[in-house]
């Protein structure tokens, strides 16, 4: 047997036998070097004192946990100066002083620690053999020293959620490197400006469009180049051209009623049961009765809104008084008519290819959902006892029997929905771009979309040259593009458009140069698996360590 495999450290200790249990195996060695330093004053000591046994808990063996008990020394330090006399022999390879087990064994709790934290490393540690809790593992994780990161000339700034929507932190990357190098506590403007000041020698600063990020690039590093995220600039402009749709909601009704037909209405309320049964009466269910009571409330708050900016309200007078957001009031009033919300589509369901076979034997007044598990399970649907439930519960709303109704067939999962403010924002960016994914009624929609209001085919190629700018680089089109939006007919563009020249510096570094956030929100995204794993109960300090911990 391989002693120097067995031995941590062959140099200090050496194989005296090995004992193997049905519970442990025991590697028992012996102190082989003749001298030792003394740990006070650093003299070699020759002369030996006594002799002491260490325990130490070591690397597990296929499962099976291993002991390393060694045999030590101690020595009689002859140095007159130095004030120890007697110290015991230390073996700083094999295992720390005062430590219950080997630095392997410990090094390898420490990246269990790093890879999955405190309980979940403990649960995994115990399965390998290795002893050690969810403290212990988390000691070793909070004990290891940091490496101190080189000086990034090129950082990218981001924010993260501490706790999400109250609590934020801010990411620092060096985006040469692709490492993160610290993690700070909040994303105020002067925590950025205090670390980029005593960390000098920045020249690129990647950021989003946030002005906190701005203020700090600029007080902690005036000389370096600010950089505003290519992903966040079309994030804003789509916002913009998303609100622009949402401001022509009858154009976008209009169009969608001419290449999105709907089915026709049913011609009485549905049943809320079976009909045919005694105690059953028609009427509407309890959620079709939850529905109607919550749009009555949000058409008495629309007609509220309504009245108060005819009395002359200013907006936001309009959502304090409400109770509701600018945007919504916004949205409400631009629409021009009560916003109804989108009917449900019905889901293709799973004994849809059985739908003739089960209307058929329906109607041959088979209603029991355990016989039709049978006769299905013989057509080969398996399993389907809570699917022929459900099933048969649409049916007797659509095919009631006495209710005095007229049999309507099951409509098949149609998507008659008309595109929302944001499907049309996405349709108009993507017609050209990726035109094989969209449907023909979709094609079809954005062209009645581009007919009937100029505005938003306007606004459409001004998206589409802006992506075009920033994917080539083309910074003498940047100034011709603003000029064209200031003068466009959408205001929200050109709203757009004024916060580009506001930060106008940092936009066509965008355009010229290479870097962006892409590697930061990958890191955020690390972080968050991180920050989650450890189910949001961990102080600042202990996902920091694990996020800045490089394998």
């Amino acid at each position: 047997m391989d002693a120097p495999r067995l031995c941590p450290a062959p140099a200090e200790l050496g194989l005296s036998y090995l004992a193997v249990s049905s519970e442990a195996i025991t590697i028992v060695a012996t102190a082989r070097r003749p001298a030792v330093p003394c740990p006070l004053c650093g003299c070699l000591s020759r002369r030996i004192h006594s002799r002491y046994t260490r325990t130490l808990a070591d690397l597990p063996w296929h499962g099976v946990r291993v002991r390393l008990v060694a045999h030590l020394r101690k020595f009689s330090c002859d140095t007159p100066t130095c004030r120890r006399r007697i110290f015991a022999e230390r073996v700083p390879e094999t295992a720390a002083p005062h430590a219950r087990r080997t630095v392997r064994a410990a090094v390898a709790l420490e990246v269990i620690g790093f890879a999955l934290g405190g309980r979940p490393g403990a649960r995994l540690a115990a399965a390998l053999g290795l002893t050690g809790g969810a403290w212990t593992i988390l000691t070793r994780v909070r004990a290891t020293v940091e490496e101190a990161p080189a000086r990034p000339r090129v950082l990218g700034v981001d924010d993260w959620s501490r706790r999400r929507g109250q609590r934020f932190g801010t990411i620092l990357l060096d985006l040469e490197r692709h490492r993160v190098i610290d993690l700070l506590p909040d994303r105020e403007a002067a925590t950025l400006a205090a670390w980029l000041t005593a960390h000098p020698g920045v020249e690129i600063i990647s950021r989003d469009r946030g002005g906190a990020y701005a203020e700090g690039a600029r007080q902690g590093a005036p000389d370096a180049i600010q950089i505003a995220d290519r992903f966040h600039l079309l994030r804003n402009l789509m916002d913009a051209l998303e609100r622009a749709c949402t401001r022509h909601h009858a154009v976008l009704r209009t169009a969608a009623e001419a290449t999105h037909p709907r089915p026709e209405p049913e011609a009485a309320p549905r049943n809320r049961r079976y009909s045919g049964l005694p105690h059953n009466r028609p009427g509407p269910t309890r959620d079709e009765q939850r529905s109607a009571e919550r749009r009555a409330r949000r058409l008495a708050r629309y007609e509220q809104v309504v009245a108060l900016r005819a009395s002359g309200t200013s907006k936001l007078g309009i959502a304090r008084t409400v109770g509701l957001d600018r945007r919504t009031v916004d949205t409400w009033l631009a629409a021009g008519h009560f916003p109804e919300r989108a009917p449900k589509v019905r889901q293709p369901h799973r004994l849809d290819r059985y739908a003739d076979y089960i209307v058929g034997r329906y109607d041959a007044g088979l209603d029991n959902a355990a016989e039709f598990t049978r006769e299905l399970a013989a057509l080969g649907a398996a399993d389907c006892y809570q699917a022929a439930r459900r099933y048969l519960a649409e049916l007797r709303r659509r095919r009631p029997r006495g209710g005095g109704r007229q049999p309507t067939p099951m409509l098949p999962p149609v998507n008659s929905r008309a595109p929302s403010p944001r499907e049309t924002a996405w349709l108009l960016r993507n017609a050209e771009r990726i035109p094989d994914a969209l449907t023909p009624e979709e094609r079809a929609y954005v062209t009645a979309v581009g007919a009937q209001c100029p505005a938003l085919a306007q606004a459409r190629a001004l998206v589409d040259d802006f992506a075009r700018l920033l994917k080539h680089h083309d910074a003498d089109a940047l100034f011709g593009w603003l000029t064209a939006a200031e003068q466009s007919d959408a205001r929200e563009l050109r709203a757009f458009a004024a916060g580009v020249r506001r930060d106008q510096d940092a936009v066509l570094a965008a355009v010229l140069f290479p870097w962006s956030n892409g590697q930061t929100e990958g890191q955020v995204h690390r972080l968050k698996l991180l920050k989650r794993a450890m189910y949001g109960r961990a102080s600042f300090a202990l996902p920091r360590k694990r996020v800045l911990h490089v394998a």
